[in-house]
Protein backbone atom coordinates (compact mmCIF):
# COMPACT_ATOMS: atom_id res chain seq x y z
CA UNK A 1 0.00 0.00 0.00
CA UNK A 2 1.44 3.05 -1.00
CA UNK A 3 1.87 5.85 2.29
CA UNK A 4 2.69 8.72 0.37
CA UNK A 5 0.26 11.31 1.30
CA UNK A 6 -1.59 12.49 -1.38
CA UNK A 7 -1.09 16.96 -2.30
CA UNK A 8 -3.90 19.02 -2.53
CA UNK A 9 -4.51 19.88 -6.09
CA UNK A 10 -6.82 22.56 -7.25
CA UNK A 11 -9.27 22.41 -9.68
CA UNK A 12 -9.99 24.91 -12.53
CA UNK A 13 -6.09 24.43 -13.68
CA UNK A 14 -5.05 22.90 -17.23
CA UNK A 15 -2.94 19.71 -17.01
CA UNK A 16 -0.15 21.90 -16.69
CA UNK A 17 -0.80 23.32 -14.06
CA UNK A 18 -2.03 26.74 -15.52
CA UNK A 19 -5.07 28.48 -15.50
CA UNK A 20 -6.74 29.47 -18.61
CA UNK A 21 -8.63 32.87 -18.83
CA UNK A 22 -10.81 32.69 -21.86
CA UNK A 23 -12.69 30.03 -23.90
CA UNK A 24 -10.84 26.76 -24.48
CA UNK A 25 -11.92 26.97 -27.88
CA UNK A 26 -9.95 30.74 -28.73
CA UNK A 27 -8.59 30.94 -32.39
CA UNK A 28 -4.46 30.84 -30.38
CA UNK A 29 -3.35 30.10 -26.74
CA UNK A 30 -0.90 32.41 -24.78
CA UNK A 31 0.66 30.88 -22.01
CA UNK A 32 2.21 33.50 -19.66
CA UNK A 33 4.72 32.92 -17.07
CA UNK A 34 4.67 35.47 -14.10
CA UNK A 35 5.42 35.79 -10.37
CA UNK A 36 3.12 37.82 -8.26
CA UNK A 37 6.21 39.80 -6.58
CA UNK A 38 8.24 40.50 -9.88
CA UNK A 39 7.68 44.07 -10.42
CA UNK A 40 8.58 43.06 -14.63
CA UNK A 41 5.39 41.36 -14.27
CA UNK A 42 3.38 44.10 -12.75
CA UNK A 43 4.62 46.36 -15.38
CA UNK A 44 3.31 44.36 -18.04
CA UNK A 45 -0.08 43.97 -16.28
CA UNK A 46 -0.33 47.63 -16.13
CA UNK A 47 0.69 48.18 -19.71
CA UNK A 48 -0.38 44.72 -21.45
CA UNK A 49 -3.13 44.06 -19.33
CA UNK A 50 -6.60 45.74 -20.59
CA UNK A 51 -5.16 44.72 -24.19
CA UNK A 52 -5.44 40.77 -23.14
CA UNK A 53 -8.56 41.43 -21.65
CA UNK A 54 -10.19 42.38 -24.46
CA UNK A 55 -8.95 40.02 -27.16
CA UNK A 56 -9.72 37.29 -24.49
CA UNK A 57 -13.90 38.94 -24.77
CA UNK A 58 -13.76 39.08 -28.70
CA UNK A 59 -12.37 35.18 -28.47
CA UNK A 60 -8.97 36.19 -30.19
CA UNK A 61 -6.71 34.29 -27.58
CA UNK A 62 -7.00 32.45 -24.28
CA UNK A 63 -4.54 32.72 -21.51
CA UNK A 64 -2.83 30.57 -19.56
CA UNK A 65 -1.50 31.97 -16.61
CA UNK A 66 1.33 29.64 -14.89
CA UNK A 67 1.90 31.31 -11.78
CA UNK A 68 5.62 30.92 -10.85
CA UNK A 69 6.77 31.46 -7.18
CA UNK A 70 10.90 32.11 -7.24
CA UNK A 71 11.01 35.14 -5.73
CA UNK A 72 10.10 33.24 -2.01
CA UNK A 73 7.40 32.95 0.38
CA UNK A 74 5.32 35.92 -0.42
CA UNK A 75 4.88 34.58 -4.14
CA UNK A 76 4.03 30.95 -2.57
CA UNK A 77 1.14 32.79 -0.73
CA UNK A 78 0.15 34.96 -3.30
CA UNK A 79 -0.54 31.69 -5.48
CA UNK A 80 -1.87 29.64 -2.83
CA UNK A 81 -4.51 32.50 -2.78
CA UNK A 82 -4.99 32.86 -7.13
CA UNK A 83 -5.45 28.68 -6.96
CA UNK A 84 -8.42 29.29 -4.50
CA UNK A 85 -9.86 32.17 -6.46
CA UNK A 86 -9.34 30.16 -9.62
CA UNK A 87 -11.90 27.42 -8.06
CA UNK A 88 -14.45 30.17 -7.20
CA UNK A 89 -13.98 31.43 -11.12
CA UNK A 90 -12.36 34.45 -9.57
CA UNK A 91 -8.64 34.04 -10.66
CA UNK A 92 -8.12 37.35 -12.96
CA UNK A 93 -9.74 39.83 -11.06
CA UNK A 94 -7.39 38.39 -7.99
CA UNK A 95 -4.58 38.64 -10.07
CA UNK A 96 -5.04 41.80 -10.85
CA UNK A 97 -5.39 43.49 -7.41
CA UNK A 98 -2.25 41.43 -6.60
CA UNK A 99 -0.32 43.45 -8.99
CA UNK A 100 -1.93 47.12 -8.05
CA UNK A 101 -0.82 46.05 -4.38
CA UNK A 102 1.98 44.26 -5.39
CA UNK A 103 4.91 44.88 -2.65
CA UNK A 104 8.78 44.78 -2.71
CA UNK A 105 10.46 41.90 -3.65
CA UNK A 106 11.06 39.47 -0.38
CA UNK A 107 9.45 42.39 1.83
CA UNK A 108 7.09 39.70 3.59
CA UNK A 109 4.24 40.98 1.83
CA UNK A 110 1.83 39.06 0.91
CA UNK A 111 0.89 37.82 4.48
CA UNK A 112 -2.68 36.08 4.68
CA UNK A 113 -4.16 39.48 5.84
CA UNK A 114 -3.14 41.09 2.67
CA UNK A 115 -4.27 38.34 0.55
CA UNK A 116 -7.79 38.19 2.18
CA UNK A 117 -8.16 42.35 1.76
CA UNK A 118 -7.12 41.75 -1.67
CA UNK A 119 -9.30 38.89 -1.93
CA UNK A 120 -12.36 40.67 -0.81
CA UNK A 121 -11.68 43.49 -3.36
CA UNK A 122 -11.78 40.30 -6.22
CA UNK A 123 -14.87 39.45 -4.90
CA UNK A 124 -13.88 36.23 -3.25
CA UNK A 125 -15.47 36.84 0.68
CA UNK A 126 -16.69 33.43 1.26
CA UNK A 127 -15.68 31.29 4.31
CA UNK A 128 -13.83 28.63 1.81
CA UNK A 129 -10.86 31.67 0.00
CA UNK A 130 -10.57 32.69 4.17
CA UNK A 131 -10.06 28.64 5.38
CA UNK A 132 -7.89 28.01 2.13
CA UNK A 133 -5.70 31.27 2.79
CA UNK A 134 -4.82 30.13 6.26
CA UNK A 135 -4.69 26.76 5.55
CA UNK A 136 -1.76 27.18 2.77
CA UNK A 137 -4.11 24.87 1.35
CA UNK A 138 -2.00 24.74 -2.19
CA UNK A 139 1.37 25.64 -0.90
CA UNK A 140 2.92 22.47 -1.61
CA UNK A 141 1.25 22.29 -5.49
CA UNK A 142 2.50 25.71 -5.50
CA UNK A 143 6.61 24.14 -4.69
CA UNK A 144 5.77 21.42 -7.31
CA UNK A 145 4.39 23.51 -10.24
CA UNK A 146 7.30 25.52 -9.58
CA UNK A 147 9.90 23.12 -10.17
CA UNK A 148 8.00 22.09 -13.49
CA UNK A 149 7.87 25.98 -14.28
CA UNK A 150 11.17 26.75 -14.38
CA UNK A 151 12.10 23.86 -16.25
CA UNK A 152 9.65 25.52 -19.08
CA UNK A 153 10.89 29.10 -18.16
CA UNK A 154 14.17 29.27 -17.18
CA UNK A 155 14.68 32.58 -17.81
CA UNK A 156 12.19 34.55 -15.26
CA UNK A 157 9.42 36.49 -15.75
CA UNK A 158 7.35 37.58 -17.20
CA UNK A 159 7.57 35.15 -20.47
CA UNK A 160 4.99 33.60 -22.82
CA UNK A 161 4.37 31.30 -25.77
CA UNK A 162 1.86 32.13 -28.52
CA UNK A 163 0.98 28.82 -29.60
CA UNK A 164 4.13 27.44 -28.40
CA UNK A 165 6.78 29.81 -29.75
CA UNK A 166 8.50 32.03 -27.49
CA UNK A 167 7.27 35.97 -27.89
CA UNK A 168 9.89 38.34 -26.72
CA UNK A 169 10.00 40.95 -23.70
CA UNK A 170 9.58 43.99 -26.03
CA UNK A 171 6.27 42.46 -27.46
CA UNK A 172 4.89 41.41 -24.38
CA UNK A 173 5.32 45.32 -23.17
CA UNK A 174 4.19 46.99 -26.11
CA UNK A 175 0.58 46.17 -26.35
CA UNK A 176 0.61 47.12 -30.13
CA UNK A 177 2.86 45.27 -30.70
CA UNK A 178 0.83 42.23 -28.85
CA UNK A 179 -2.44 42.89 -30.43
CA UNK A 180 -1.06 42.74 -34.04
CA UNK A 181 0.50 39.71 -32.94
CA UNK A 182 -2.19 37.96 -31.31
CA UNK A 183 -4.36 38.78 -34.48
CA UNK A 184 -1.88 38.00 -37.07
Amino acid sequence: MDSTPTVPTPSAHTPQGGVLVGSDGARRRLVVFEDPQCPYCRQFEEISGDLLRREIAAGAVAVEYRMRSFLGPESVRANNALAIAAEAGRFDQLRTEIFAAQPPENSGGFTTEDLLDLGTRAGLTSPEYATGLRDRRYDTWVRQVEDVFKDENPDGTPASLLDGQPVDSQTLLDPQALGTLIRG
